[in-house]
């Protein structure tokens, strides 16, 4: 029997406190005015930078925020350093003019690599930024296994206040203008309300919760709340194309040389990570001379080169010459392990400039969260380089973020309109009848995730792909129903996962060429005449998605 929010609330275990009740998310025996109270914000702060997310991008925008003045707050959807990709990480690129590299090489190697999309000026700020970040990080121990626990004591050291396990789901916005954000508490179901200055969106990726990759937990929640208040997005079309062994296709990592295990990743002679990351000694500067690239469209004729020369002169990771590359199961190889995912870097809010802007005042964005074309639409094969960005961009934002907060006054947001987003936020949990979330993110699987329709593309499929995309918005996105707190966040995960969906498609049929990690079967050439440009999606003034495309050079 499904029961509503509030006969949830009035018939479960009370526990103390609203701020307390925890144990299962249950209160017993509240007195319609308690009841009010807890439908009212338990949470409700004002600070200068609100970060959004706690990866290593959202680490490091929060720190270089903090030195340079700002008051900050950080939320994030699980804990810091252990959500999201962050806990996988096994490598960092690291420009070290010492150490030979040099700067017009990586320069002239990323745009031989990029099919000509990349943005050069986000290349420089991971060349100026990433050996000061990594010794820092050495300085730290936070380059060995277990550096989630120190992201997070080098936060609350530095007086950076931590919300965890909290989900935003909207934007708070007021002519143009950023202010904060509302959300729930996963555990209490408390309302969260953050005031700020200025917000850095630091959420990551997302997918269509694929078992074959550590995603699940991201679904493109960031993308979902600026594209709603007005923020323009981008690299949607470009798809990530990890893939797994068809003998055990959930089983992402394999069993390369016994070196990595799925679910509690294992280093060979070494302890569990259990998603607390890997060792960055491993790679202590590019390696790309010995890893292929892949220089052509999935499943259209790949071809493999070397980059024409070397991009740095880091370690390899043991025992890998001759052996396959993690994220190959056995068996052969096939797609889809990170099913929905963008090209690292590739996929998120465009950014207005070199320093993490975009065209919501105030708000910035790093990592994931930025379609800073850091490695265009293909990702270059060096593992690493999406870490390095993810934190370069990170303290970029910080800075910039810091800077701008000193001139800038919070927007004015009313009562009524936060209540409004509360109510919006919790109906879920009012709902009597609905679908499930689970179910819903299961058609939404079944209909983007087969490679004719994510990874092979062709107009007459993605069309039809895209009706039941539109079907699902216009009929399930708003009328699915939530018994607890963790069936309300996959709710909100499921209509940000709509949303993506509906954006990869449209840009894939806008896109008529192929490129980097987009490919069409019915345009299968690269078309730089037309098409050396970024698109990008916005909401227009009715409210409907818009398309357009920014020439490069332009």
């Amino acid at each position: 029997m499904y029961v509503n929010r509030r006969a949830f609330i009035k018939g479960a275990l009370g526990i103390g406190v609203a701020g307390a009740a925890i144990a299962a998310g249950l209160i017993k025996n509240r007195s319609p005015k308690e009841i009010s109270q807890l439908m009212e914000t338990a949470l409700e702060q004002e600070t200068d930078i609100l970060v959004i997310g706690g990866g290593i991008a959202g680490v490091f925008a929060a720190l270089r925020a903090s030195r340079n003045g700002a008051k900050v707050i950080l939320v994030d959807k699980g804990s810091v350093g252990r959500s999201g990709q962050t806990p996988f990480a096994n490598g960092f690129v690291v420009f070290d003019e010492a150490n030979g590299d040099d700067r017009a090489t990586w320069h002239k190697n990323m745009a031989t690599n990029t099919d000509g999309i990349h943005r050069p000026e986000y290349l420089d700020q991971l060349m100026d930024y990433s050996k000061e970040i990594y010794e820092e990080m050495e300085s730290w121990g936070a380059t060995k296994v277990g550096f989630g626990k120190v992201f997070r004591e080098k936060l609350y050291n530095e007086g950076i206040q931590i919300i965890e396990r909290t989900m935003l789901t909207t934007l708070l916005e007021k002519n143009g203008k950023v202010a904060g954000a509302v959300g729930f508490k996963l555990d209490s179901e408390e309302a969260v309300v953050v005031k700020a200055k200025s917000v850095i969106l630091c959420t990551g990726a997302g997918a269509f919760k694929p078992n074959g990759f550590q995603v699940r937990s991201l679904t493109n929640d960031g993308d979902a709340m600026a594209y709603r208040i007005g923020g323009k997005i981008s690299g949607k079309e470009f798809v990530d194309t990890h893939f797994t062994g068809s003998d055990n296709p959930a089983y992402c990592w394999g069993n390369w040389k016994n070196q990595w295990e799925t679910g509690i990743m294992k280093v060979e002679n070494g302890p569990e990570a259990n998603g607390m990351g890997l060792d960055l000694n491993m790679y202590h500067s590019a390696h790309a001379a010995n890893i292929p690239v892949t220089m052509g469209p999935p499943g259209g004729g790949d071809v493999e080169k070397k980059p024409p020369e070397s991009m740095g002169t880091g370690k390899k990771e043991p025992g890998m010459e001759g052996g396959k590359p993690p994220g190959m199961g056995d068996g052969d190889p096939i797609g889809g392990s990170t099913a929905g995912m963008g090209v690292h870097k590739s996929e998120g809010l465009f950014p207005t400039d070199a320093k993490c802007g975009t065209n919501i005042e105030g708000l910035f964005a790093a990592g994931d969260s930025l379609s800073s074309m850091l490695v265009g639409g293909k990702y270059v094969g060096v593992i690493g380089f999406a870490l390095a960005g993810s934190a370069t961009q990170g303290a970029l934002a910080g800075e910039v973020g810091a800077e701008y907060i000193k001139t800038s006054s919070m927007p004015k947001i009313s009562d009524t309109t936060i209540n409004a987003i509360k109510e919006e936020m919790f109906a879920p949990r009012e709902r009597e009848k609905g679908y499930s979330p689970a179910w819903v993110t299961q058609m939404l699987q079944f209909n983007m995730i087969p490679y004719y329709v994510l990874y092979i593309k062709k107009e007459d499929r993605l069309k039809a792909a895209l009706k039941n995309i539109e079907f699902f918005r216009d009929h399930f996105a708003d009328k699915m129903i939530a018994s607890d707190a963790h069936d309300l966040r996959l709710v909100h995960e499921t209509k940000n996962m709509i949303l993506n969906a509906e954006m990869k498609l449209k840009a894939s049929l806008f896109r008529t060429e192929s490129r980097g990690n987009h490919y069409r079967e019915d345009y299968p050439e690269t078309n730089d005449k037309d098409w050396l440009a970024w698109v990008v999606i916005e909401k227009d003034k009715g409210g409907e998605m818009k398309l357009s495309k920014v020439p490069v050079n332009g």
